[in-house]
């Protein structure tokens, strides 16, 4: 199409801020009730839901440190009590990051996923996830600026006054330069807890949760022998049977290969959690789906997160092509008068961008904050869209039709909610026992991404300008924003206590439980268009997997799973999980709604009428207003 070119760039701050800001309103729960235990304990939380804490220890490489981490997990329970012969087991999920947190994930989309992996009067899971180190309310916390809420705001808006990577040579001399003073504040901080908050860290406490999740069925289960219940062997069996479909009763019994094994869905960033765990321990390996895939090796190895946007320009070139064609009436920034489609409404839209580079627009909120709106603050929005096209695309052209008229209120609002430009009348409380503290902090995604990936401290300023070039030639919308992950990584002096460089492989899957190896192959998923883990990924990781396949959902946006319903997708990744079998002709799944559709039968008001609570757990993640606006993480569903 005809277009207005114009480069896409956005600022450091895009990729920090929005850490600083959630519109996730947990329900009240005080953590601290709950006492940590080397066992699995349990405690009512959130309502239908259970938590505990469960300490590991911190250095899984020195048996003499006795030292320790808390790992905030969460179950929602399955629908039937775990001796009901129809109970599939935990399922363990991570929703990406690095930095999310499985607890609030948990409260937002468990449902949904128990919804999509039962089959109903079949099988039965119950959904568990859990804050990864140094994140949320696992304990020790990465924290470089120990609960200083106005240095942290200083440091934000100080990165935001520096602007853009791409704005010069002297932009990014200035970043090193605060990065080097931000990785020395991080070493002089909190080096004792964000040594040990590595990937390799977290996959070998999945392992530990997977055993203790076994311990303490086995616990319930002889308690309930004390009570006289039923023996529960039929059950176990049972459970067996979902790796070991083809194999006698009378060869279930314990043997070395029969150990606890990970039923797992890991997105964006999960998929790289996952996928180590995969390599580092085939042979606890039970069922394993890989939803929005990262190449492990650009995360991994050399300069790093060069891969990931190669599909971000394509789907943002929709935005505008599916708003021309469904015109005025459903797309706010379509015109009547618009004679060449989609290159008239891009031209509105680059022409206010640049209005805004030539005069950013000053904004007076009721609250007192003023905020300068520039061209980056909606660059940030636009990008945030590409990730839920199918809830997004229709608010994205409303908003932009509102800011081309003038009203950037509600733009500067959002700037102030996502944290780009922090709220400071609260900086300096008397009460400092009530200070916020931010949803998730900067420091737990830089800890992880700068402890995985290669060394990169001390890189000078030639090193870096090629590293933009070289991001901003795979994308323009995302490249300035995506070079300034690994930006803190300039300066970072913590290293890691456990490095893993693979090789991202394992043996051929046995559903004979053979010691060493997988019971199932792992199932690969993508999008036809992701604008941060794109198909080509997910075909090359799978590549490295014997018997591993890719189901092709055709749709845009990030994660299959968590990007649009399909009745297809949900039936492969049900049948998946209870038989472990991926199918040789696994053919493309279709998306039951479109983002510029005027209504979504799978999620409309019809389905909600149908008082079907798993139902209704899929179309309240679906209908989640504005939500994805506010998005803390490159890698992430939340």
């Amino acid at each position: 199409m005809k277009r207005c070119f114009r480069l896409l760039v956005a600022g450091y701050c895009s990729v920090l801020a929005t850490a600083a800001a959630s519109p996730f309103i947990e329900p009240s729960f005080d953590w601290d009730s709950i006492r940590p235990s080397d066992d699995l304990e349990y405690h009512d939380c959130y309502g239908e839901y259970k938590c505990a804490r469960l300490q590991v220890p911190l250095d899984w490489l020195n048996k003499t440190d006795t030292r320790v981490a808390t790992i905030a997990m969460i179950k929602l329970p399955a629908v039937v009590p775990d001796d009901d012969p129809a109970f599939g087991g935990a399922i363990f999920t991570n929703p990406g990051g690095p930095g999310g947190s499985g607890v609030d994930f948990l409260l937002s989309m468990g449902r949904y996923l128990r919804y999509t992996a039962d089959k109903p009067g079949r099988r039965h899971y119950e959904i568990i996830s859990f804050d990864p180190r140094g994140i949320g309310r696992t304990v020790p916390a990465s924290d470089c600026f120990e609960n200083n809420v106005l240095a942290r705001d200083a440091f934000l808006l100080e990165n935001r006054g520096n602007g853009a990577l791409t704005n010069g040579d002297g932009v990014i001399a200035y970043s090193l330069a605060i990065m080097d003073a931000f990785g020395q504040r991080c070493q002089q901080a909190g080096e004792d807890a964000m040594a040990f908050v590595g990937t390799p860290n977290v996959a070998r406490d999945m392992v530990e949760m997977v055993d203790k999740v076994d311990e303490l069925r086995k616990r319930d289960a002889a308690a309930r022998k004390r009570k006289g219940d039923d023996d529960d062997s039929d059950a176990r069996a049972e459970l067996k049977k979902r790796s070991a479909p083809r194999r006698k009763p009378a060869e279930l019994r314990d043997e070395p290969g029969d150990v606890p094994r990970l039923q797992y869905i890991g997105f964006s960033y999960g998929t790289v959690l996952g996928n180590y765990f995969a390599s580092m321990f085939p042979g606890r390996v039970g069922r394993l789906i890989l939803d929005g895939v990262c190449n492990i090796q650009d995360y991994s190895s050399g300069p790093g997160w060069l891969t990931n946007t190669v599909d971000s320009d394509e789907i943002f070139d929709n935005f505008f092509e599916g708003c021309a064609a469904a015109g005025p009436d459903v797309c706010a920034l379509a015109r009547p008068s618009d004679t060449h489609g989609a290159s008239d409404i891009r031209c509105r839209y680059d022409s206010f961008l640049s209005e805004l580079d030539q005069k950013p627009k000053s904004v007076l909120l009721d609250s007192g904050d003023v905020v300068v709106v520039t061209s980056w603050d909606v660059l940030i929005l636009a990008g945030k869209v590409l990730y839920n096209p199918l809830s997004m695309f229709k608010v994205l052209a409303r908003k932009l039709n509102e800011f081309i008229a003038g009203d950037l209120t509600q733009m500067a609002v959002m700037a102030v909610g996502l944290g780009m430009v922090p709220a400071m009348q609260d900086a300096c409380p008397l009460d400092r026992s009530n200070a916020t503290k931010p949803s998730i902090i900067i420091e737990a995604q830089n800890a992880v991404v700068c402890s995985d990936g290669d060394d990169i401290s001390g890189k000078d300023l030639a090193w870096w300008r090629k590293y933009v070039r070289s991001q901003l030639d795979v994308s323009n919308i995302f490249g300035a924003t995506w070079s300034t992950i690994r930006m803190p990584c300039s300066g970072w002096r913590i290293r890691p206590n456990w490095s893993f460089k693979g090789p991202f492989t394992t043996p051929d899957a046995d559903a004979s439980l053979q010691s060493g190896r997988p019971a199932a192959p792992i199932l690969f998923l993508s999008n036809r268009l992701d604008p941060v883990t794109p198909l080509r990924a997910a075909q090359a990781m799978a590549a490295q997997h014997p018997g591993a396949r890719v189901l092709i959902q055709e749709g845009m946006g990030h994660c299959a799973v968590a990007s649009a319903p399909s009745k297809c997708t949900r039936e492969v990744v049900a049948d998946y999980f209870e038989s472990g079998v991926i199918p040789s002709d696994l053919s493309p799944c279709s998306v039951e709604c479109h983002p510029w559709d005027e209504s979504c039968p799978a999620t409309g008001e019809s389905v909600l009428q149908t008082n079907d609570a798993e139902v209704e757990a899929m179309t309240s993640w679906f209908n989640r207003d504005e939500a994805p606006w506010y998005r803390k993480s490159p890698l992430g569903l939340l």
